[in-house]
């Protein structure tokens, strides 16, 4: 069991809020995210509610190029922009990349192919009171002695009992009788990927859009489960883009094919017993929230549909994140993965990203 890697950090009034800040573009942008910011070796320009929806690629064969890209203005659609450029990236998305590419007349073959998604079991568990009641205990044997955040931890909670055992006993009704204090952080932990237990667990409380708790449940009390399987990439699961039918945006309209061939779904029911027999040593499954597979699409961890290889023909770009046969456009995103995930696959892609922003700088070696 470690600690499950997250991209935030306390506020510098944490003192007098539990909110904190998450990573976002601005993060990663630092100064440049300022408008006003002007750095000797210039900037850029941000195009807000813009969607590229074209590129205009020009030759033949091996070596093509983008000569311009079509943005429209999504408050007026009759607005469109030219935007020239010596080098290109397009990172929209792991479904949008590969239908502007479409769009734009690229023809490989693995082109919204080899699509992966990861079979994922969910449920809500509410803490065992034996846990409860014994959880400094719990906290200083289990993760080893010397463990110091784990020692730290046990500490605060037991002057928080402590203090509330103190309120109850003078006659205060409202004393807290959980013992976790209101501003301890939520669990965040995690069971990585192995040979023989080839998914990826996550215990913890969930910051985002799915697995709230009703309002009349102490989230104390709750931990989310959430396992990710694993899916490999074959070419039959993909999405294809119309040639006839627009969705919303005026796009080619995307359809979906994707199924777990019958090993997948043995490993698949391996995985969610594994969840399981991990939420009954936690405590009871929590009314409304008991173990599901989710619909596939809702982990939002889908790959592969624009995947990097060594091969035109099973592939979309090169190891350098180069779209084949078109020199001077790069990819980036999850849909460049190769290999099915069975972990969050940010780091991945952060990972090509900076191979790819390298190899731009510095030359392809192709060229």
């Amino acid at each position: 069991m470690s600690e499950l890697p997250l991209a935030v950090s306390d506020r510098a009034d944490s003192a007098q809020t539990s909110a904190v800040t998450w990573s976002a573009a601005d993060t990663v942008l630092g100064d440049l995210a300022d408008p006003s910011h002007t750095p000797p070796r210039g900037s850029f320009t941000l195009l807000p509610e813009h969607q590229c929806v074209r590129l205009e690629i020009t030759g033949s064969g091996k070596h093509q190029k983008v000569q311009y890209a079509v943005v429209r203005n999504l408050r007026d659609v009759r607005d469109e922009v030219r935007l020239r450029a010596g080098t290109y990236v397009v990172a929209c998305g792991v479904i949008p990349t590969p239908q502007l590419l479409f769009n734009s007349g690229v023809t490989l073959p693995a082109l919204g192919r080899y699509l992966t998604e990861q079979p994922m079991s969910f449920c809500q568990v509410v803490l065992q009171q034996e846990h409860m009641d014994h959880i400094e205990d719990i906290l200083r044997t289990t993760t080893g002695h010397g463990d110091e955040p784990a020692e730290a931890a046990a500490d605060r909670v037991a002057r928080y009992r402590a203090a509330q055992l103190k309120r109850l006993r003078s006659g205060d009704k409202c004393a807290d009788p959980v013992p976790f204090p209101p501003d301890e952080r939520d669990p965040n932990l995690a069971l990585l990927v192995t040979g023989q237990r080839p998914w990826h667990c996550q215990i913890h409380r969930d910051a985002f859009t799915y697995g709230a708790v009703p309002p009349n449940v102490d989230p104390r009390l709750i931990v989310d489960l959430r396992w990710f399987g694993i899916s490999r990439p074959r070419p039959e699961n993909k999405v294809t883009f119309s040639r006839g039918l627009r969705d919303t945006f005026d796009m080619p309209q995307p359809t979906f094919r994707f199924c777990l061939e019958e090993a997948e779904r043995k490993e698949t029911d391996r995985m969610n017993e594994h969840m399981l027999r991990t939420a009954s040593a936690l405590g009871g499954f929590m009314p409304g929230s008991e173990p599901v597979f989710l619909t596939p699409g809702l982990p939002l961890h889908i790959a592969g549909t624009t995947r990097m290889g060594t091969n035109p023909l099973d592939s979309v770009v090169d190891e350098y994140s180069k779209v084949w046969n078109i020199d001077n456009l790069y990819l980036g995103g999850n849909g460049l993965h190769p290999f099915g995930n069975a972990s969050n696959p940010t780091l991945t892609s952060v990972a090509t990203a900076v191979h790819a922003a390298d190899t731009i700088v510095k030359g392809h070696p192709g060229h």
